[in-house]
């Protein structure tokens, strides 16, 4: 079956000169771990030796048995809510975890070869465009090396989180690639085939769906297809879009949760103009555009602060209009239709990540740039090519000549550029404190990079020392709320550091309260004041937090588990035991609940229903502590059967 067109002998020889350069570039991601974001998609918690160990991402820990469960869920799971639906990247996870375990080598090796086969493809699909072009091969292979050496595709290549876009991208290409057959061959299977493959494009990430727009305007700039066909291929794509959409309704079983937020993006809590809209997405265009043109600093994550929301008028606003109105003159001067086809592809690709119609989380994205920078190497493509009209790769020398070898000057400079960023892509710390100080103003960065330093804190193998990682827990934290006060989550993660680890209460109380005062429905904050105020053996207002924490969700079974635990060090045991029933209706077999249970009934005296208790607790968790207390309860009790079988566990 015919997927990817021309494979004669030269085109072989290019497309193993891209399978180098891809390792080249690429290669250095092997040895690279988990990163930013990646517990979205797979299982980033190694195991620890001596402890039990559940892998984080419950979508993919059983392997290929996660499958089913995949596709009637969100893609993301976070302590707020699930969203988005991509379940064919998730699978591709599920799959890979069931046959290796966790294995980052592996998963870095999946997308280094997706990454690859795409630029094949790319390169196939413009062979096939262009096929009547006297510059065809000149078109195709310097857009798809310029697209393979982009140093702004480190974050798609070196995020396993980032599959999403190398698979959407891929599969919208198998897409266009069968149309191209179709259109060629008018073998009908070829439309099912490409309708299979825009499936599975749009449910490894939605941006495939800009591909529908791409189809038509090939066929219109490139096809001998009349006006009426392409009103029909229109129609069909808006048909499957609208069948897609059903398919998400009716087959995902659980609620989509997302909250938006300030320190993510203004345009969530503020309401703009139509106007300013048309400014702020210019802004986000020049942005672009300036990160295509020359990708220096790379970050990993922009949002609040990092973008000027204020001015109307920047830079990168006027940049935006330089650019489209070069390109506008440069076409009327010209009549290059391939340039005008690149334009509107590169506008295209970019207006969904604009600001304009919807806010985009963070604000700006390398990642997003992913399908726009792909028109935007076929734009300066169209404008170079006829320099290198006679030009053939035949042999290594041909790289250097004259004419080659500013292109080949071009790609050993971001050679170094690439292999020197995804080192920094190892894991979360080396790529955090890199890019920090790029990222001063910016809330979520600064957090994220505490959040890091926080988790140290309970590793036993530590690059600093306690005090380090508390001084620095606690600036990053002072850096994010400084920049956005809104950030609640800030306040809290400096709660617990001062009261886990300073012991100091009262500044502890102070960050909660913050929390709470900025996001009124935060169970975790409530739960930590109520800690606070448990510590202070302030009863009464401790309990009112913990109910507070558990009215406002119910999903933390720690919260039921330190109220009870309230009520049992003050010896009020029937509310103790009060906590734990409701606990048991969201929890019923929860070790912590039931164990307390049993002390409490110890406690007052209802020894039989105690040890009873015991030993539902040793059945959910075996362990030889508890054995052989319920050992010596039982021959308290003087059951002499029961001291037998406990005390030789």
């Amino acid at each position: 079956m015919k997927f990817i067109p021309y494979t004669d002998i030269k085109n072989k020889k290019t497309i193993t000169l891209f399978f180098f350069i891809t390792v080249l570039f690429y290669g250095i991601t092997l040895k690279n771990k988990y990163a930013l974001d990646d517990d979205y998609v797979t299982a980033t918690n190694f195991p620890v030796k001596g402890q039990a160990y559940t892998p984080n991402n419950k979508l993919i820990k059983d392997g290929f048995s996660s499958i089913p469960f995949i596709w009637v869920s969100h893609y993301a799971h976070d302590n707020e809510g699930a969203f988005d639906y991509r379940p064919v990247v998730t699978t591709t996870f599920a799959i890979e975890y069931g046959i290796f375990g966790q294995q980052p080598f592996i998963s870095h090796l999946i997308n280094i070869l997706l990454y690859f086969f795409t630029i094949w493809l790319f390169y196939c699909c413009l062979l096939k465009i262009f096929k009547q072009h006297e510059l065809q091969k000149q078109i195709a292979f310097i857009t798809a090396l310029l697209f393979l050496i982009h140093p702004i595709h480190t974050e798609v290549v070196a995020s396993l989180k980032s599959r999403d876009e190398i698979l959407a991208f891929l599969f919208s290409l198998l897409f266009l690639n069968q149309f191209l057959i179709w259109e060629e061959t008018k073998n009908i299977k070829h439309i099912f085939l490409a309708i299979l493959f825009i499936f599975l494009g749009y449910f490894s990430k939605q941006t495939s769906i800009l591909f529908f727009a791409v189809i038509p305007l090939v066929f219109f700039f490139y096809k001998k297809i009349d006006f009426k066909k392409i009103i029909l291929l229109v129609i069909i794509f808006g048909t499957l879009f609208a069948c897609f959409q059903l398919f998400i309704k009716y087959i995902i079983t659980e609620k989509e949760v997302r909250n938006f937020y300030h320190f993510e993006n203004p345009l969530f809590t503020e309401k703009v103009n139509f106007i300013d809209k048309i400014f702020i997405a210019l802004k986000t265009l020049g942005f672009y555009i300036k990160m295509l043109i020359f990708p220096y600093h790379l970050k990993f994550y922009y949002g609040v602060n990092t973008f000027d929301f204020v001015k109307k008028i920047n830079v990168y606003f006027f940049l935006a209009l330089f650019s489209l109105a070069s390109g506008i003159m440069y076409y009327i001067k010209s009549k290059n239709k391939d340039f005008l086809f690149s334009l509107l592809l590169f506008i295209g690709f970019s207006f969904p990540f604009l600001n304009f119609i919807t806010p985009v989380a963070g604000i700006l994205g390398e990642r997003l740039t992913y399908f726009s920078s792909a028109a935007f190497t076929l734009l300066i493509a169209t404008v170079i090519a006829p320099f290198f009209r006679n030009f053939e790769l035949n042999t290594l020398s041909d790289a250097f000549n004259k004419k080659t070898i500013y292109i080949t000057g071009i790609t050993f400079i971001c050679l170094i550029y690439v292999n020197s960023r995804n080192a920094k892509w190892y894991n979360k710390l080396t790529l955090f404190e890199n890019d920090i100080p790029y990222l001063k103003e910016s809330a979520k960065a600064n957090s994220l990079l505490g959040n890091e330093y926080f988790e140290m804190l309970r590793t036993p193998n530590k690059k600093y020392s306690d005090q380090v990682l508390i001084q620095k827990c606690l600036n990053h934290y002072n850096i994010a709320v400084s920049n956005d006060s809104s950030f609640f989550s800030a306040y809290n993660n400096a709660g617990v550091v001062y009261y886990s680890y300073l012991n100091d209460v009262a500044s502890a109380k102070k960050y909660f309260t913050l929390a709470i005062r900025h996001r009124p429905i935060y169970p975790q904050a409530y739960e930590n004041l109520g800690n606070c105020y448990k510590s202070e053996k302030n009863i009464t207002e401790a309990a009112k937090c913990y109910t507070k924490a558990i009215v406002i969700s119910q999903k933390e079974p720690t919260t039921f588990i330190m109220f009870a635990s309230l009520y049992f060090e003050n010896k009020q045991y029937e509310k103790c035991l009060k906590v734990i029933k409701i606990a048991y209706s969201v929890f019923p077999n929860n070790y912590e609940l039931t164990a307390q249970e049993a002390n409490c009934l110890l406690m007052m005296g209802r020894l039989k229903e105690a040890i009873a208790k015991y030993e539902k607790a040793y059945q959910i968790f075996p362990n030889t502590d508890l054995a052989k207390y319920i050992a010596t309860q039982s021959l308290k009790q003087g059951d002499t059967t029961l001291f037998k079988k406990y005390n030789n566990l």
